[in-house]
């Protein structure tokens, strides 16, 4: 009885606060070839929404230059808040841009991809982009994000936003711009 009141509890409470998280099953197949049912955790509503926060950011900040978009390389360790689903979430908004996304971190030593000097640093990318974020501030419907879309060493812009969710969406106003 008392399992069945903390259930009843945290769902009250997740309701209240606005998050929900959404299940489903899925069948697989175990090792032993057998059909197993499991239960997939699905992205809350809230960091849905902080995903759609960071890909509206890189996108801008790649329309404002960037190094081509043959690929796209994602710094995933810059995504706070979220979880592997969500990371893989960015990564998978992010393709409209470009059919090639991948976590930087998987493609930094292709020299198909990238540049480096001769101590190994890299240098520039090859028809290709970088790009993360950093959150300076965060509210609820307000945030101050920088991003970066980086191409080379002499290629990069850092735009600073001001993002303010509205109506189902983040509208950005561009603060300020570093240029390298």
């Amino acid at each position: 009885m008392k399992k069945i009141a903390l259930i009843l509890a945290l769902m009250m409470a997740l309701i209240v606060s606005g998050c929900s998280v959404e299940k489903h099953e899925e069948i697989e197949k175990n090792n032993n070839g057998e059909k197993e049912v499991k239960t997939v955790q699905e992205i809350s509503s809230e960091e849905m929404k902080k995903i759609d926060l960071y890909v509206t950011v890189m996108k801008a900040a790649f329309k404002e230059e960037n190094g081509g978009s043959s690929f796209l390389a994602v710094e995933m360790d810059t995504l706070e808040g979220l979880s592997d689903k969500g990371k893989q979430e960015v990564l998978n908004k992010l393709k409209d841009i470009s059919e090639n996304v991948y976590p930087f971190k998987d493609v930094k030593d292709e020299d198909t991809k990238f540049k480096q000097d001769k101590n190994g640093s890299l240098v520039g990318s090859i028809d290709g982009t970088l790009l993360s974020v950093k959150i300076k501030e965060m509210s609820d419907n307000k945030a101050i994000i920088v991003a970066t879309s980086w191409f080379g060493n002499l290629g990069a812009v850092f735009p600073e936003y001001k993002a303010t969710y509205e109506n189902g969406k983040w509208n950005l106003e561009l603060l300020s711009m570093g240029i390298s």
